[in-house]
């Protein structure tokens, strides 16, 4: 019997775990290192278009990561006035559901727990070698078959690689809060839509969670200190958006703010340690693929390595691996980074750009190509009801 490869992983977010558990189900031996005393995600919520979905059947996360979440029928943009700019439905076979990040990340750690993987908690990675070695905080080196780098916007691993091409800030960002749900919180001619307000360079996303949780984001240019400021200013926000103030004045201290980065790269591997999800291509959330991007492509990168049997074939895999994944990954950060330029349109005139784009077959189309994409692995899943 051959031995068992290795492969040993920074970073235990949504990229990080999916790629485990995906390595492991194909017999691979993996350990997951996490900088933090825990595996935990920010208290937000997050869209997992069809492509998503996909994958976590594939890891067999799917029922866990969605129990109790939100499966909306139409995702609506609405002006200043709050009248509807475009109403899209979802087809039924495009499924788009929205969830807690934390009960996707416990999914995802559970599927890896339960491949055989072992998480490593308060472990640092300040550093990468294309020998596919991990460098430690603590001054300590972790050597395997395959390293990868999974650690984020600010990736140590990327860093230490030299493949960093492209590192933009956006100008716009966003604040994220969840507040408790409430009957008649949204009329019930609505309650089944993801509605996106705008009211010029200021957006409100309203996503339901589950029945007792609503994600809110609220957008603006980093500029805009009044608005983005954590400690929320709701009698801003409730003039812009006086339908929602009932939601706004709910929110509570837990707010972050972050604004968007574009991650570019030569390449996604060097030797035997490879990046993946925000650490080789982070985007804007516009297109709700940011953490669908990630755990397709960790999936991906387990489907090119099953049927690698020595250390010597893996470069070659990993350059298979980036040739295969990286139009349907860059056309996905295109689109999104495309999208919130809208942002920056007069009010009069951003509404016709989105009623005529997305009225549009080949603009739609472009838009939700990742969502309509099968990742590869996921092939051989039963499609769910």
């Amino acid at each position: 019997m051959s031995k068992k490869l290795t492969a040993i992983i920074a970073g235990g977010g949504l990229g990080g775990l999916a790629t485990a558990a995906a390595l492991a189900r194909t017999d691979w031996d993996v350990t997951v290192y996490e900088r933090q005393s825990e595996l935990r995600a920010s208290g937000s919520g997050i869209y997992i278009w069809e492509n998503g979905l996909k994958v976590l059947e594939a890891l067999g996360a799917h029922d866990q990561a969605v129990e109790g979440a939100f499966r909306g029928t139409h995702f609506e943009q609405r002006d200043n006035r709050n009248q509807i700019i475009e109403s899209a439905a979802i087809p039924a076979d495009r499924r788009l559901i929205t969830t807690e990040r934390r009960q996707l990340l416990a999914a995802l750690r559970d599927a890896a727990l339960g491949a055989g993987v072992r998480i490593q908690t308060n472990a640092e990675v300040i550093g990468a070698t294309p020998r596919g070695e991990l460098q430690f905080a603590s001054g300590e080196t972790a050597r395997a078959d395959l390293a990868i780098g999974a650690d984020g916007i600010w990736s140590k691993v990327r860093q230490a690689l030299g493949l960093e091409q492209v590192h933009e800030q956006s100008l716009e960002g966003a604040l994220r809060t969840m507040i408790p749900a409430r009957e008649g919180d949204i009329p019930a001619a609505d309650s089944s839509k993801y509605i996106e307000n705008w009211n010029g360079t200021r957006r409100l996303l309203i996503t339901p969670v589950n029945k007792n949780i609503t994600y809110l984001a609220l957008t603006c240019p980093h500029t805009d200190d009044k608005a983005r400021n954590t400690v929320v200013d709701k009698k801003l926000w409730s003039a812009d958006f006086p339908q929602w103030a009932h939601l706004i004045e709910r929110i509570g201290p837990e707010v972050s703010w972050g604004v968007y980065s574009v991650i570019k790269c030569r390449a996604w591997s060097s030797g035997r340690t490879v990046i993946l999800g925000d650490a080789a291509h982070a985007q804007p959330p516009n297109l709700g693929q940011g953490g669908g991007m990630a755990m397709q492509n960790g999936l991906a990168l387990a489907t090119v390595l099953q049927n690698v049997s020595t250390q010597q074939a893996i470069p070659d895999a990993l350059e298979q691996w980036e040739h295969n994944e990286r139009d349907i990954v860059e056309h996905c950060q295109k689109w999104s980074t495309l999208y919130g330029e809208v942002t920056f349109l007069p009010d009069d005139v951003r509404s016709m750009v989105i009623r005529n784009a997305m009225a549009n077959p080949w603009v739609a189309s472009q838009i939700f190509r990742a969502a309509n994409h099968t990742p590869t692995g996921s092939e051989r899943v039963p499609a769910a009801a």
